[in-house]
């Protein structure tokens, strides 16, 4: 049981970035990108779309860290303005987690960008891939007491998210699913 807990946490914890940079492969990279907050407007590295999924990104991570970071206080579905399945679900199933042994995070992870590509395009809207590096120095889980439970992975390692832009009125940008590569960047 102690082995498959701590299998969970470090597949939490990665989700979250807790072990988080520039991935091989794939399509063309964009010109070296500056690091982004949201409410930024575009940087001539990027289009208003991509720069509309970075903002998602970083929102997402800013709800996924509040959340985290206030486990018994913090009003979890607020992680659907920014997310839907399945990486809503899977931030749920991490904090349900976090909650049963009364652990929080803290500190706050970021996330660089370094790329980003356009996926597939449905009647549901288009895709973003947004690479990038995971940043994590001083972040952990916690105990009730402030006592660190498990420093995971590199304090900067490699991950990407899927960000899904609606056609729908709402011109919403959200994120699908929060991949933790965990290598080196």
């Amino acid at each position: 049981m102690r082995r498959r807990l701590i299998v969970l946490v470090v597949a939490a914890v990665g989700v979250v970035g807790l072990v988080g940079c520039t991935p091989s492969g794939g399509e063309s990279a964009s010109p070296e990108p500056e690091v982004t907050t949201p409410g930024t407007s575009p940087s001539p590295q990027w289009t208003a779309e991509e720069q509309s999924a970075i903002d998602a990104v970083q929102r997402y991570l800013e709800v996924w860290t509040e959340i985290g970071q206030n486990i018994d206080t913090a009003d979890w579905n607020t992680i659907r303005d920014v997310a839907s399945d399945p990486a809503a679900n899977d931030a749920g199933d991490t904090w349900v987690l976090w909650e049963e042994h009364g652990w929080h995070l803290e500190g706050s992870p970021s996330f660089e960008v370094d790329r980003v590509d356009i996926g597939a395009t449905d009647y549901q809207g288009t895709r973003y891939h947004v690479y990038g590096c995971y940043i994590t120095v001083n972040v952990h889980l916690a105990d009730q007491d402030g006592n660190l439970v498990e420093k995971q992975g590199a304090d900067r390692s490699t991950g990407n998210y899927l960000v899904l832009h609606l056609v729908d009125p709402s011109d919403k940008y959200l994120v699908l699913e929060d991949t933790s590569e965990g290598n080196p960047c």
